[in-house]
């Protein structure tokens, strides 16, 4: 139904291109037409890399994107948001180390502060596009993230054990570690809604399907808690793949 976005081994982010190339991707006329009605508000998409991840890497990459055009007090509030999950870590039994992950994403958040403050907004695009190509340096960030939002599952288990059937309150973890942690497991809403709760960062997600919806969907995820300056992220979703949209 969809085009594959990436190849096993090319990169798992890619540069801009023009949203009207990407009607070229889809096999059907209705998921057709929604692209090119996404041309009346949007312009340009970012490929992600189908792995797995791709929610995780789409999210996190727009986020950074975004943090050049606030004040740098959002990096801030960001990195205090994690300030309470180590604790909660340490009473679940959830696999990895939370202080490699924790490290790896908070240094490279305050990486973001110091480059946005020295760099034109297009120099910080084209620096983050760089370091968006370090693999290793990618993976620890969502296997962070990956673990956060297990956190949050399995320390909000009232929330979220009524639309995961297979959630047992008593071992929540049994769940995660299957279906949140492994790096290969997509993304499903309750994932989404996990993430943004945490990290507190409002999400539009805009749906390209095949249902008989004339236009394309919009879907907000948004935290009671989010404040009115923090970055939206906007994501496009089509079955079974996040990329980036702008």
């Amino acid at each position: 139904m969809v085009l594959q976005t990436s190849q096993n081994g090319g990169p798992k982010i890619h540069e801009k291109e023009p949203l009207s190339s990407l009607e070229s991707e889809f096999a059907y006329d209705r998921m057709k037409d929604k692209s090119n009605k996404l041309l009346a508000n949007y312009s340009e998409y970012r490929k992600v890399a189908g792995d797995g991840s791709c929610f995780y890497r789409s999210f996190i990459y727009s986020y950074l994107e975004l943090l050049v055009k606030v004040p740098h007090e959002e990096e801030l509030r960001l990195i205090g948001t994690l300030e309470p999950l180590l604790e909660k870590f340490q009473r679940l039994d959830l696999p990895g180390s939370y202080y490699h992950g924790h490290d790896a994403f908070v240094n490279f958040i305050l990486k973001c502060m110091d480059r946005k403050q020295t760099l034109s907004v297009s120099d910080y695009e084209d620096w983050l596009f760089q370091e968006s190509q370090n693999d290793q340096l990618f993976a620890n960030i969502i296997s962070y993230l990956r673990l956060v939002t297990a956190i949050q599952i399995c320390t909000e288990v009232e929330k979220f054990r009524h639309v995961i059937p297979e959630l047992d309150p008593s071992y929540p973890e049994g769940w995660c570690r299957q279906e949140v942690i492994p790096m290969h497991k997509d993304a499903f809403e309750v994932h989404v809604v996990a993430l943004t709760d945490v990290l507190q960062v409002p999400l539009r997600i805009v749906n390209v399907d095949i249902s008989r919806i004339a236009e394309p969907n919009t879907h907000i995820f948004e935290s009671s808690d989010a404040a009115p300056s923090v970055p939206c992220v906007t994501l496009l979703y089509r079955p079974g793949h996040y990329d980036i949209i702008y």
